[in-house]
């Protein structure tokens, strides 16, 4: 039975919820990318930061050691050695430089977020412990590094390069791809938006902090092409953390990683503008159906496009997920276990190869790059 949701739970509230805490506009209109920014790197030494998305959010503060300056950039003296395990288990504490070696791209570079305050872009990539056949607990991070200020669009809205045509300006290669192995430089962090504490109950705001290794300074790639783990499959137990608001211990260990929603899965149809049901909602959301009800809840999976969408992209693979037929079942799903906004979501980094089915245009012939 396909299910039609009769609202986006949470995306209005949190929309309005980022507007009023800014003196920027809110949530951009057409726009297939979420509203605000679920990962900063921070903003100063104090861990206040502004935040948003490519797709032109409102700025909000965030909490967290990460800082806008270089804490370290790994020249003029060594910096402790640290495994990806070591900083996700809290091995090692908050604000601290380290380097991380022969780790493995898991994702494409993507646009963490933007602030239409300082004009910072953020970028990021997915990384992985290297020498893994699966995914597992603590064997993931996000990272994240600035690149080249924004400029200001006749809107007053802040652009940040554009991948497709431009050098990006962080530390990470602009063609990094799964399988690339990588020595990283950065700072041990852990990031939650300060508007998450005054977010209404009902839109499940997370309570729990995303650990990432920040300010990274510094990107040495000495491999290209290799293998990458196969995403762990989610137990039923496993499944229902990734939507919690509170479940630290879930968080901590998978945060970061990629794993698997095995099917069928099914998704909650969402009404469009005119009332009709669609797959896919406001932003390029997906809400997976995890309690077999008939509208969108707190224990439904959000799966969103926030890794692979473009902005005004003439590429397919950098479209919002296309899904025309909502008589959909997925044998499966993949994507990062990740902190957006306020929420843990699923974040698929190629629209056609982590799901299957995979979307109407991939079906028709497109194949996009790991």
């Amino acid at each position: 039975m396909r299910r039609s949701g009769l609202g986006l739970l949470g995306l209005g509230a949190l929309c309005a919820a980022a507007v009023s805490a800014s003196s920027v506009g809110g949530c951009q209109a057409g726009s297939s990318s979420t509203g605000s920014g679920g990962s900063a790197d921070g903003g100063g030494g104090s861990g206040n930061t502004t935040s948003n998305n490519g797709g032109g959010g409102s700025d909000t503060t965030s909490s967290g050691t990460a800082g806008g300056g270089v804490g370290g950039n790994g020249e003029g003296g060594s910096l402790p050695t640290a495994t990806i395990q070591d900083i996700t288990s809290g091995n090692i504490g908050e604000g601290v430089d380290v380097e991380v070696h022969g780790v493995v791209a898991m994702s494409r570079k993507y646009l963490v977020s933007k602030s239409n305050n300082t004009g910072s872009c953020l970028w990021g990539a997915y990384i992985s412990a290297p020498g893994l056949a699966e995914t597992g607990p603590n064997t993931g991070i996000l990272a994240v590094s600035y690149g080249t200020p924004g400029v200001t669009d006749a809107q007053g809205n802040i652009v940040c390069p554009n991948l497709e045509s431009e050098p990006a300006g962080d530390a990470f290669p602009d063609d990094v791809a799964p399988g690339d192995v990588l020595d990283v430089t950065g700072e041990t962090s852990y990031f939650l938006l300060n508007a998450c504490a005054s977010q209404p109950a009902d839109t499940n705001p997370s309570q729990v902090k995303q650990r990432q290794l920040a300010k990274v300074a510094k990107v040495e790639r000495t491999s290209t092409g290799g293998p990458v783990p196969t995403p762990h499959t989610l137990t039923p137990e496993e499944l229902a953390g990734v939507v919690s608001p509170m479940n630290q211990m879930f968080h901590d260990q998978w945060g970061g990683v990629k794993v698997r929603v095995a099917g069928p899965v099914d998704p909650v149809l969402q009404p469009d503008q005119n009332g009709v049901p669609k797959v896919v909602g406001a932003f390029g959301n997906i809400y997976v159906d995890l309690n077999s009800n008939d509208t969108i809840d707190v224990n439904d999976l959000r799966v969103g496009d926030k890794i692979y969408f473009v902005k005004n992209s003439a590429n397919a693979c950098y479209a919002g997920p296309n899904y025309p037929n909502t008589n959909v079942s997925w044998t499966r799903i993949d994507g990062f276990s990740t902190i957006d906004f306020c929420n843990w979501s699923l974040q698929p980094a190629n629209k056609c190869a982590d799901f299957d089915p995979p979307g109407q245009d991939c079906v028709d012939g497109l194949m996009c790059p790991q």
